[in-house]
């Protein structure tokens, strides 16, 4: 199970492997570089407690995962795939497919950095 995310001036692509497509019920998402807002890391409990919403569609199981698409009317529409991570990525966004990216990916930080340098050069 990964999540593997290609980022470049113009495209944020983010790619499902292994199970984690069948959880999400998708094999990953692509928005447009340009209407990322803001990306940062924060600790997985923090993100839960941003709350999703309705699962729209997707899986969860309390403690073990969130993946998919869901959608609440504080926070609109989000995309998730957490696991177990102690630390998750956050991408905030401004668009029509989602508001924000919840993801639990390979070393957030400098994931974050790469977006962060696509976006805000």
């Amino acid at each position: 199970m990964a999540v593997l995310v290609q980022v470049d001036p113009e495209q944020l692509v983010v790619r499902l492997t292994g199970a984690d497509r069948l959880w999400a019920l998708t094999a990953g998402v692509a928005v447009p570089t340009a209407s990322v807002t803001g990306v940062r890391t924060v600790g997985r409990a923090e993100a839960y407690r941003r709350g999703a919403g309705w699962r729209l569609p997707g899986t969860f199981w309390p403690g073990l995962i969130m993946a998919g698409s869901y959608v609440s009317r504080s926070h609109g529409r989000s995309f998730w795939c957490v696991h177990r991570a102690d630390e998750v990525l956050l991408v905030d966004l401004e668009g029509p497919a989602y508001d924000r990216l919840i993801l639990e990916v390979d070393q957030p930080a400098e994931v974050s950095r790469a977006i962060a340098r696509a976006r805000f050069r």
